[in-house]
């Protein structure tokens, strides 16, 4: 079966309007039952469908983000739950290419991800990190995987505001990639970080 990925890519983004709707308005217990109902119908009608394998739907977007040229926008991962438009709850992270090794990203995180009120969850901030220092290593056409992540949280990142990240390649050696990064509003950097990736045999 061949996946309509506008069909999918639209229905991913109605879900996340209803994610975010869910956790931003009140409504009656009528309402709230009715949802109910619908959403369990709507999920035994997906389950009756055949399973689904990342790395099967991973072949459809395996483009070469080493050719896009600096300040174009590069699609980390579609199905990431940072930055996934096909995704039913991203964050909706938004990456461009910064640089031959380095990346810069934008997002305003809802609400719905907030740890105190008005600020964003540290692991939502540590899941924004690792993807945008992940990102380097796509751009710079390695292919590595984490395996150590370092999050220095410096001061709360507030929801509904523009949060701008910025990762970059700082060394290699051998199989290890060292990659920095840094979070920052108007007011400041509020995280910075280092992820230690370890590169796949023959990359």
């Amino acid at each position: 079966m061949t996946t309509d990925w506008p069909a999918h890519e639209d229905a991913a983004a109605a879900l996340r309007r209803l994610n975010r709707a869910f956790s931003t308005f009140e409504v009656g217990a009528d309402e709230l039952r009715d949802l109910t109902r619908r959403a369990d119908d709507l999920a035994g009608r997906l389950e009756g469908g055949r399973r689904r394998h990342k790395e099967e739907d991973a072949a459809a977007f395996n483009g070469d983000s080493t050719t896009i040229a600096i300040g174009a926008a590069v699609e980390f991962d579609p199905f990431s739950a940072c930055g996934g438009r096909l995704h039913p709850s991203s964050v909706g992270l938004a990456i461009e290419r910064d640089g031959d090794a380095s990346v810069l990203a934008t997002v305003t995180v809802d609400p719905m991800f907030q740890g105190p009120p008005g600020r964003v969850h540290g692991g939502i901030v540590a899941l924004i990190v690792d993807e945008v220092t992940a990102c380097v290593n796509r751009v710079a056409g390695h292919r590595a995987f984490t395996a150590r992540l370092t999050v220095n949280l410096r001061a709360p990142a507030p929801t509904g505001t523009e949060l701008t990240f910025r990762a970059w390649l700082r060394e290699r050696a051998g199989r290890k990639i060292i990659v920095d990064a840094e979070g920052r509003t108007n007011a400041g950097i509020f995280v910075d970080g280092e992820a230690l990736f370890v590169m796949t045999d023959g990359s």
